[in-house]
């Protein structure tokens, strides 16, 4: 009987844990990113080529905010399917009210107008259990954060600016 509750039991969490997810996003932007230290065709070139967007205004072409990624990102790659990755130079923990969020130093996803999918390297913990946060879309002026069958709503304004991560 108990593991009937098991899945509500972790939805409560997530719901609860994901309600402070905005404050998160209240750090101010660091200085542009450095390039990526893997060469890859597609990865963006050093920053003195001025004309290559930042991984921060790739989401704004894609119509994201920039306070979905962290600072210090060092660069990404993108291919022509929306298949991307994006680099940080080491994991990412972020600490917003009772809730640890955790990025790998690559994250990665698909990316289309409005709508990031499959999306992998960021995690949020909830009583000792870490749930992948799997997809994020755009709604008006809110986003949708999913992780499987669990989602949570947030006005986009909440994340206007990139967290700092904690050492």
């Amino acid at each position: 009987m108990a593991k009937h509750h098991l899945p509500l039991l972790a939805s409560v969490l997530f719901l609860a844990a994901v309600m402070a997810f905005p404050s998160m996003a209240s750090a101010k932007l660091s200085p542009t990113p450095s390039p990526p230290t893997a060469a890859s065709p597609m990865t963006t070139p050093p920053m003195a080529n001025s004309t290559t967007p930042t991984a921060y205004e790739m989401l704004e072409q894609y119509n994201f905010t920039r306070g979905i990624l962290p600072q210090g990102v060092t660069g990404y790659v993108l291919h022509p399917d929306g298949s991307f990755e994006v680099y940080l130079p080491g994991e990412c923990n972020i600490h917003a009210s009772n809730m640890q969020i955790k990025y790998s130093s690559r994250i990665a996803g698909n990316i289309h107008a409005q709508s990031i999918s499959s999306l992998e390297g960021v995690q949020v913990e909830m009583m000792l259990i870490w749930f992948g946060i799997t997809e994020v879309t755009r709604t008006g002026d809110q986003f949708k954060f999913s992780a499987g069958l669990i989602s949570k709503s947030f006005p986009i304004d909440s994340f206007a600016n990139s967290p700092k991560c904690n050492s």
